[in-house]
């Protein structure tokens, strides 16, 4: 009776420690693993993304939490795909699409046309934050706005510039656009 109300526990044990498939950051700074279910979570996962921008659901030690951006200072939650990081920027929980290493370059990926710097009839938008410059947002509302908007985020590359203003004929996709800017990051970001 012993060793089986041991082995009970060490597997819950080992459940718990491998269920944690997120991390909270809290408006303190302490950083905590929690356990978060999101089916499908992916790049193109408008309506998901959109809820949590709103609040996330998670589990510490199997009690279920739900905070809002002023609670924490963001989240990830990672699935085999990869890591989505949620900033809290101006009261809500922005996906952050891509950032170099330095953390001084920032994309974030925003959807739902209540957020507060729509100003577009899409409801797809981003917000780049850059070296010491003033926030950069725009909507998406045709395919060939993303190039014009990669080439203005570019714009102190030449040599990516250039690259991109004669390669890129159209950009359709979320990943496509994130492709060409971490190719940025690679080539420009982290070589300053």
């Amino acid at each position: 009776m012993k060793s089986k109300f041991i082995c009970l526990i060490i597997i819950l044990c080992f459940n718990m420690i491998y269920s944690q498939n997120g991390y909270i950051i809290k408006n303190n700074g302490d950083t905590i693993a929690v356990d978060m279910k999101i089916d499908g979570l992916n790049v193109r996962s408008f309506q998901t993304i959109e809820k949590l921008q709103e609040k996330v659901v998670y589990k510490i030690n199997g009690e279920k939490f739900v905070s809002k951006p002023d609670e924490l200072k963001g989240f990830c939650i990672k699935t085999d795909q990869r890591d989505f990081w949620f900033d809290t920027i101006d009261h809500k929980f922005l996906f952050r699409l891509v950032n170099d290493k330095l953390q001084n370059f920032k994309v974030y990926q925003i959807y739902g046309s209540s957020f507060f710097m729509m100003k577009y009839s899409s409801s797809l938008a981003y917000l780049v934050k850059k070296d010491n410059q003033p926030d950069y947002f725009f909507g998406i509302s045709l395919a060939k706005r993303w190039k014009n908007e990669l080439l203005e985020i570019v714009k102190d590359c030449p040599e990516i510039y250039t690259k991109f203003s004669d390669e890129v004929k159209k950009i359709q996709f979320e990943y496509e656009f994130e492709s060409y800017l971490n190719e940025y990051i690679k080539n420009c970001r982290n070589n300053k």
